[in-house]
């Protein structure tokens, strides 16, 4: 019979631990939810900001090879033919020496 006490109490005492438990696992729930939308947010902010920047040293990079040209041609010297360089390909090398050269000599 006291065993059976025993039992009642501890059934007692372990139902308010069960809903403390869900609880806490609701609110962890919550919390993870609201760091990775948090994170999400940082992440595609980031990305932007990134992807930014990159266009806009696209954007420079074609001005400079524009002004660097017009700079040949004014002194009178031929621009060599460009070329696009694939990594994986290798198209638009030149091998010379034992050394690739991307036909840029200056």
């Amino acid at each position: 019979m006291d065993q059976a006490i025993a039992n009642s109490n501890n059934s007692a005492t372990d139902a308010p631990t069960d809903n403390l438990n869900m609880d806490n696992v609701e609110d962890l729930d919550v919390f993870v939810k609201e760091l990775m939308d948090n994170m999400q947010t940082r992440f595609s902010r980031l990305s932007d900001t990134i992807l930014g920047r990159i266009d806009d040293m696209g954007s420079k990079i074609d001005d400079l090879e524009k002004n660097i040209s017009e700079l040949m041609e004014q002194a009178g010297v031929e621009s060599p033919p460009t070329t696009t360089l694939s990594a994986e390909s290798g198209e638009g090398m030149k091998r010379s020496g034992g050394t690739a050269s991307t036909g840029t000599d200056f």
